[in-house]
């Protein structure tokens, strides 16, 4: 007897019914969710939805849609997208009025594909003298008053409307229209440009403020390529093969793709998205490798999503320990909430740690537990210092010339240097310039300005020791020698992944890659075994590493991300500005230059924004009224965060959003983006997490840049900022109020023209014009 082969029919999942299902599921609508996934599950089988009742509204909005009742007012529509195959793409879930209005938000759309790219975008292209047909709800509450003050199409290149082909009057007119006066009367707009232009430009024009107003970007980009011949709009069985394409994956998802989509939505995630590769980051997050490799990427191009899925993806193929290594506690938490959301039973096997917490852990390993605390490190560098003082030679050492005011930092950052590349038997190195390049330090020292700074390191480690206590640089030292002297035996992890690699000392990337396998292998050794995330334009700490000196080659394993997906062209814009013009070392610290220029979003939004504000008062009185504004709009606390470089302006928002009754957390300690805090947190802190709106406060030189530093520490001072800047997706403001004897940052000069300017004074906020 043969055996019956069972159908299986094609089911997409369109983004929109994606994040319709995530906010059923924050809203408790469990029963819905389950409706439709019933549903998803019963077109996947039979080729058709018949346990659900068929509505007999809206269906001729769009061609071949079937919208469905799923109970308790709500609907699901569907659209047969190739009735031959019985291919279907679910494209919205949500209440009756909710499925209405995207019905007729969506009237005259049609799949329209690019010939270059071969991406498939939903674009509005309505037909010849429509006026009549411009949906009757256009108004957007998400966006704020200064936004919709702005030119709908103030986006569009002189390239853009020489493609238009419309006269100059037209032209002009069109540049006038803003949300408010398009959204009042887009009729009279119609047949103002009818006159003009007649009803095919009209309607086109009217497509692409459309778009604009719903700032859907990728669109209107796929509206004008239609015209200039570089996109065609695409039949619907054509449609269903380009939705399944790899080019198409950050839109669509195929149902039987994934066996994630149950817990997902049973679950909700931190970010929808973030559980779904993009093709170029799927390539390196599923390639087998053979030996250490580094994967570089501008700010927001999905390094740690990368990350999590190449975790998840190693622990299901060896059945091994995976280590996530990162910075700092927060970053950690972020990684351990994407680890739970991505993984099914592999999770067991994947582990997340700071580097700190890894040596710790390690040298628990061998019977110590000896660490020191920030005044036993404090008092260690002043003995340093005295003993570099009273060196009988310091008087003919350059260090006699280092400016009173940065001696002790100048001190400070040395030792942290020099013990973050040496291991401690190997510091007398130090005294050979052939050996030890200090790479990046302004200031130069002869050998006999080493001498005399070695045994300030010398005095250093010698009053830990009397103290009983071991530093992080002394800790990783002291693990690296167990290693290497064969004591310490225990492989815990068959593969180790590392975040913000760039910020990490050469001591630290010498124990991870020494770090053995459970079969005695050294990491960096084997396969898939050590795996380097980072971008060096992200830098913030004063270490570095030189790839060759530890052993670690990735010739031929080095990847470069260059698409970010975060950030707003605006906001991107002006954050690439600040760091494009000082170098950085990506993979090297030897190899320095300027970074790469990214690979910009198509979606658009407002300029940031810098406020002058008068006083230290008005400046917490301006940013504590803009957040409580947001969250009146409705934006969720978890999307909104203040950073601050000074404890006491972090201290002062928190004090007058309370007043405000806003419930607020510092960052480290909550990192859940759907919680009822508005987050608080410091430059370092923010690293790796993404926000929709973001306020950095207290931009005056000696807060950022450092007081402290010289000429050759600004690229990283500026780096600093541009971690801060590119944490915003959609809103980015900036402030600073002028207190006696400071001024502005002097890296608001180089984003000036590319962002907004106005002044903040005794409660008035007004706006500079150009």
């Amino acid at each position: 007897m043969d055996q019956q082969m069972e159908t299986s029919y094609k089911v997409i999942l369109f983004k929109p019914f994606h994040s319709a299902m995530h906010q059923l599921m924050r809203q408790g609508q469990k029963k819905i969710v389950q409706a439709a996934r019933a549903a998803m599950s019963e077109a996947s089988t039979d080729g058709e939805i018949k346990s659900l009742k068929r509505t007999k509204h809206g269906e001729t909005r769009l061609p071949n849609v079937e919208k469905f009742d799923l109970g308790d007012g709500y609907r699901l529509i569907v659209q047969l997208i190739d009735g031959v195959k019985k291919t279907r793409v679910f494209l919205f879930v949500g209440s009756h009025d909710d499925a209405q209005r995207w019905l007729d938000n969506h009237k005259n759309y049609k799949w329209v594909r690019g010939r270059n790219d071969r991406e498939l975008e939903f674009v509005m292209v309505s037909p010849i003298s429509h006026g009549n047909d411009i949906p009757v709800d256009r108004l957007n509450f998400d966006s704020s008053d200064d936004e919709r003050a702005v030119p709908l199409l103030s986006h569009l290149t002189e390239d853009d409307w020489q493609r238009l082909d419309i006269p100059q009057e037209a032209v002009t007119l069109l540049k006038s229209i803003n949300a408010d006066s398009y959204e009042l009367d887009a009729d009279q707009i119609f047949e103002d440009l009818t006159e003009r232009v007649g009803d095919e430009k009209a309607s086109l024009a009217i497509d692409l403020l459309w778009h604009a107003n719903q700032r859907e970007w990728p669109q209107l980009r796929q509206r004008l390529a239609l015209i200039s011949e570089q996109a065609d709009i695409v039949a619907e069985n054509e449609a269903a093969i380009a939705m399944q394409a790899p080019e198409n994956s950050e839109t669509f998802i195929t149902f039987d793709d994934t066996g994630l989509l149950d817990e997902v939505f049973e679950r909700g995630t931190l970010a929808d998205w973030m559980l779904f590769l993009h093709p170029e980051q799927r390539q390196v997050s599923d390639r087998e490798l053979r030996g250490p490799a580094r994967l570089r990427g501008v700010s927001g191009s999905g390094k740690t999503c990368v990350l999590v899925h190449r975790a998840r993806s190693l622990a299901k193929k060896y059945g091994e320990q995976v280590l996530l290594v990162t910075l700092t506690e927060s970053m950690r938490k972020l990684l351990e909430r994407l680890v739970e959301d991505l993984c099914g039973v592999e999770r067991s096997r994947i582990q997340v740690k700071t580097m700190s917490m890894l040596a710790k852990d390690m040298i628990s390993d061998s019977g110590q537990r000896l660490t020191a605390q920030s005044e036993q490190i404090e008092e260690a560098f002043r003995a340093a210092e005295t003993v570099i003082r009273n060196h009988d030679d310091f008087q003919r050492s350059v260090l006699r010339s280092i400016n009173p005011s940065k001696f002790s930092s100048f001190i400070r950052t040395e030792i942290s240097y020099v013990r973050g590349r040496l291991i401690s038997s190997k510091l007398p190195e130090y005294l050979e310039p052939k050996f030890f390049q200090r790479t990046g330090r302004g200031t130069p020292l002869n050998q006999l300005d080493r001498r005399i700074m070695l045994e300030g390191i010398n005095a250093y480690l010698k009053c830990l020791s009397e103290r009983g206590v071991i530093d992080h640089e002394l800790l990783v030292s002291t693990v690296i020698d167990y290693i290497k002297s064969g004591e310490y035996q225990i492989g815990r992890y068959r593969c180790v992944l590392s975040d913000e690699v760039q910020d990490l000392s050469e001591l630290d990337l010498m124990l991870m890659a020494s770090m053995k396998t459970a079969s005695g292998n050294e990491i960096s050794k084997v396969p898939d075994g050590l795996f380097l995330a980072g971008d060096g334009a992200q830098s913030i700490y004063k270490r570095g590493f030189v790839l060759r000196r530890i052993g670690i080659d990735i010739v031929g394993r080095s990847f470069f991300l260059k698409k970010n997906y975060r950030n707003s062209h605006e906001i991107l814009k002006a954050a690439f500005g600040l760091v494009s013009q000082f170098e950085f070392a990506d993979v090297d610290e030897e190899k320095l230059a300027k970074p790469s220029m990214p690979d910009f979003a198509e979606r658009h939004g407002t300029k940031p924004m810098i406020v002058t504000c008068r006083t230290a008062q008005d400046e917490v009185e301006y940013v504590a009224k803009q957040i409580y504004s947001s969250l009146q709009m409705g934006l969720s606390p978890g999307q909104i965060c203040a950073i601050a470089p000074s404890p006491q302006i972090r201290g002062s928002i928190v004090s007058a959003l309370r007043e405000k009754g806003v419930s607020t957390a510092e960052l480290r300690d909550d990192v859940d983006y759907e919680s009822d805090n508005v987050k608080i947190s410091t430059i370092e802190s923010a690293k790796g997490h993404e926000f929709s709106a973001v306020y950095i406060m207290g931009l005056v030189d000696g807060l950022l840049p450092n007081a402290d530093i010289d000429v050759e520490d600004l690229p990283r001072e500026a780096s600093r900022l541009y971690v801060a800047m590119t944490r915003a997706r959609e809103k980015l403001v900036m402030t600073y109020s002028l207190r006696t004897g400071q001024s502005a940052s002097r890296f608001l000069m180089s984003i000036q023209n590319d962002c907004d300017e106005a002044h903040y004074k005794n409660g008035d906020f007004r706006k500079i014009t150009a």
